[in-house]
């Protein structure tokens, strides 16, 4: 629509500037062809035309410059905010919103990665909600005795996003759009995507040992925390043999 109105007052103010040179160089056969008024209104209209011609083009030309400085801005902007993502995600990348805000990063900067961010976001999901589902256990049955349950899971969520870690900095290489997604190392990829799923299943194993010590405990006031300490030790050696690795 900007360009047709700068084309169209160029012609017009074309069109004008020859109208009006026209009426100032008309010859003496020309006045006496049209009169002394046809050439003023020649000049009229000429110089009218010329108004609307630099009117369009100025009408076209202006918001163009603002446009394109407006986006200049919000070019730089978005360039600033995703410097700022990128590091305070660098700054503590175990943080669980923190990673997310970088996945959304990589997503939108190369679309064909938005299958990987889906499958990683939908762990930190369930991550999530058994959180969600312990904490409301707890509160339910105001259980203390079993706060000591609460660290290992947030343990576990942080082992998650250290995979996911892992797979970011595979990301990075493909972050540009014009790069091709078969370019990432798909073992590591692979690999934690799966240590992940594990995570995941003894968190959601945790939770049935909890809920099954919750209801013996409120039947009979006492309750052997044998299976679930046993699990517990499991994951604690686990959280240990995973920090020593990475």
């Amino acid at each position: 629509m900007l360009k047709a109105l700068r084309i169209l007052g160029a012609i017009l103010s074309a069109i004008g500037l020859v109208g009006i040179a026209a009426g100032l160089l008309a010859s003496s056969s020309m006045i006496v062809a049209i009169g002394i008024r046809g050439v003023s209104l020649l000049s009229t209209i000429s110089a009218v035309t010329l108004c609307t011609g630099v009117t369009a083009l100025a009408g076209g030309t202006i918001p163009a410059i603002v446009q394109r400085r407006s986006n200049q801005k919000q070019l730089e902007h978005d360039r600033e905010t995703d410097r700022k993502q990128f590091s305070d995600y660098a700054k503590d990348s175990l943080n669980p919103e923190k990673t997310r805000i970088r996945l959304e990063q990589l997503r939108r900067k190369n679309p064909n990665l938005n299958t990987l961010v889906e499958t990683c976001l939908e762990q930190m999901d369930r991550i999530d909600t058994y959180q969600a589902r312990h904490r409301s256990l707890l509160e339910a049955n105001e259980a203390i005795y079993l706060e000591d349950t609460i660290e290992i899971i947030d343990e576990s969520e942080k082992r998650i996003c250290r995979n996911i870690r892992n797979i970011i900095n595979c990301c990075i290489l493909v972050e540009d759009s014009k790069s091709s997604v078969n370019e990432l190392d798909g073992n590591i990829i692979n690999s934690s995507l799966a240590e992940n799923e594990e995570e995941l299943k003894t968190v959601a194993t945790l939770l049935r040992y909890s809920v099954a010590y919750i209801n013996n405990y409120n039947r009979s006031g006492v309750s052997d925390r044998s299976e679930l300490d046993a699990w517990l030790k499991v994951m604690k050696s686990s959280i240990g043999g995973n920090n020593e690795k990475h």
